[in-house]
């Protein structure tokens, strides 16, 4: 599966869990691939090493989302490597933060725990995808990583959905900003996946059995299963796709 030959794409966000394989899946289908990392080096290195191995393009850069000169200095190296002006086919926003185990509730969720959900989950794709746009060529993909929490109710994580539920908006305003272009904007909304993002969950005891129990398709999700749903968004037969929510969560929001 070559689909994505000559074609370059960012997924921020890249080094591990979901990221990680979306940028697997993307190189794989002969894109190449830049993919930021905030601050696990070796996760970083270990990845564009093992794609490089199976015969793909990929190289990382580190950066804070939420900091705009930051992304500035994320898109300078990709500038050097891609190329002059419009240089960019995919722009994959998945770069974001939990509580990480800390109390996020609505209750007590502290207020510099939320400040820092909402600079990287929602004014992170903000600003990348702003300097994203003067790149982006003609019939270019950008595909926004939310989560049902955007959607469902959850008091134990308001803040958090919050942030998910702005990434929501941010996609919509996008997709109709660039539809002139035939660039098209969407969002996929993963439910549980069994990544290190939410460890803190899965350590308490029948966690990924009761999720198993209560999702229609009968387990938890894995990594593979948004990289495929977010391949699916770029390939080209998805040109007239754009502007939606896409849950993939084995029906777990219905």
């Amino acid at each position: 599966m070559t689909c994505l030959i000559g074609k370059n794409a960012l997924v921020t966000g890249g080094a591990r869990g979901i990221g990680a394989a979306i940028v697997r899946r993307l190189a794989a289908e002969g894109a190449q691939v830049a993919f930021s990392y905030r601050g696990n080096t070796q996760a970083a290195e270990a990845l564009v090493a093992e794609i490089g191995a199976a015969g793909g393009q990929a190289f990382a850069v580190q950066a804070d989302v939420g900091d705009r000169a930051e992304v500035a200095r994320m898109f300078a190296s990709c500038d050097a490597q891609f190329g002059p002006a419009a240089n960019l086919d995919i722009l994959v926003n998945n770069a974001g933060i939990g509580s990480n185990g800390a109390d996020a509730s609505l209750k007590s969720g502290s207020e510099d725990l939320f400040d820092e959900m909402m600079r990287v989950n929602a004014k992170g794709p903000f600003l990348v995808t702003q300097q994203a746009l003067p790149r982006l060529r003609d019939n270019g993909r950008i595909v926004n990583i939310g989560s049902i929490s955007g959607k469902v109710a959850q008091s134990f994580a308001a803040g958090y959905g919050m942030t998910k539920r702005a990434l929501q908006s941010l996609t919509f305003s996008t997709a109709v900003s660039v539809a002139k272009r035939g660039i098209t904007c969407n969002l996929i909304a993963p439910g549980a996946v069994a990544t290190d993002f939410i460890a803190v969950l899965r350590s308490k005891p029948g966690f990924d059995e009761g999720t198993a129990k209560v999702t229609p398709m009968g387990r938890i999700g894995r990594p593979d299963d948004i990289a495929g749903a977010v391949m699916m968004l770029c390939r080209d037969e998805a040109g007239w796709v754009t502007g939606n929510v896409i849950e993939a969560a084995g029906g777990i929001a219905l």
